[in-house]
């Protein structure tokens, strides 16, 4: 059925993983900050470093995916089969 939530392109789990990581290590900030407590801050710290590797690995995707497309040229249309 057009329309459905399974119609959506998947979101790349990396990109995922980055922005729930990023989440996490500002409320993580937060809360060490507001109550002066070392290992909160630390594990923010962590949290932080986790969703910029993410990030990273998001991003070497999209250019894998680049230079795929560049290379082999645009997917084809829905029945057409791509030519040798």
């Amino acid at each position: 059925m057009p329309g459905t939530v399974n119609d959506r392109p998947r979101r790349p789990p990396a990109l995922d993983w980055s922005v729930r990581l990023g989440a996490l290590g500002a409320v993580l900030l937060v809360a060490g900050l507001l109550t002066d407590v070392e290992w909160l801050i630390l594990a923010a710290v962590a949290a932080g470093a986790a969703s910029l590797v993410s990030a990273l690995v998001w991003r070497s995707q999209l250019i894998d995916a680049w230079h795929r497309q560049r290379r082999d040229g645009p997917p084809p249309a829905d029945g057409e089969k791509r030519n040798p």
